[in-house]
């Protein structure tokens, strides 16, 4: 399984290539004053309607999950962005 750093920087890496250049600069701001937040960025691509690739979505899912299941690190993702790997996973 990926790490959350791994996962964080695949995820950015995708919104960024598909991103608007106000999109960038705003992850570009953010992780200068927050730090690499993976919760922002897969709600940043979900705001945008940037679809990710099945994968990544599947993989966020099992990070949540391994959360739930271990109580450990990462800290788990916010409700709303559960919301919307839930509904991915449904596509």
């Amino acid at each position: 399984m990926l790490t959350y750093l791994d996962l964080y920087k695949r995820v950015r890496g995708h919104v960024e290539k598909t991103a608007s250049p106000a999109v960038q600069q705003l992850i570009a701001d953010y992780e200068y004053g927050e730090g690499e937040d993976l919760d922002f960025i897969v709600s940043l691509a979900f705001e945008e309607r940037i679809g990710l690739p099945k994968t990544l979505g599947e993989q966020l899912v099992t990070l949540q999950d391994d959360y739930a299941r271990t109580g450990d690190y990462p800290l788990p993702l916010s409700e709303r962005t559960r919301k919307y790997l839930r509904k991915y996973e449904k596509l």
